[in-house]
């Protein structure tokens, strides 16, 4: 889901001054019209036009631990993922390290980490 720009928002509010509907200014910025109210209503709560922050729990591993993740895949190409797990005594699970082995640029292939194909 693509957020909605600032400016797009600072015309919704002066649309909304103006007393427009919000079916017409969503046709007219072609954004769903739950976005204008949703837009509306947060200006008319808060006086700000900026979005909430995003909420959400907040990784177990840090910026460290990933360096750690990356060398010991340089030194041991072929490791497991188990393996990477028990060794580095990391508190995740195999599909969470997974992704972020997949984010640093590696992939498993045929028993080794490898950097993705150009």
């Amino acid at each position: 889901m693509k957020s909605i720009t600032n400016e797009k928002r600072e015309l919704i509010v002066e649309a909304k001054k103006r007393s427009e509907k919000e079916e017409d200014i969503a046709k007219w910025l072609k954004i769903n019209v739950r976005s204008v109210r949703r837009i509306w209503k947060l200006y008319k709560e808060t006086g700000s036009i900026q979005p909430k922050p995003k909420q959400g729990r907040k990784s177990s591993i840090d910026a460290a631990t990933i360096a750690k993740i990356q060398d010991a895949v340089k030194l041991q190409p072929d490791i497991t993922l188990y393996e990477l797990i028990e060794n580095l005594k990391l508190p995740i699970k195999k599909s969470r390290l997974s992704e972020i082995l997949i984010g640093l640029g590696l992939t498993f292939k045929k028993r080794h980490y490898l950097p993705k194909n150009s």
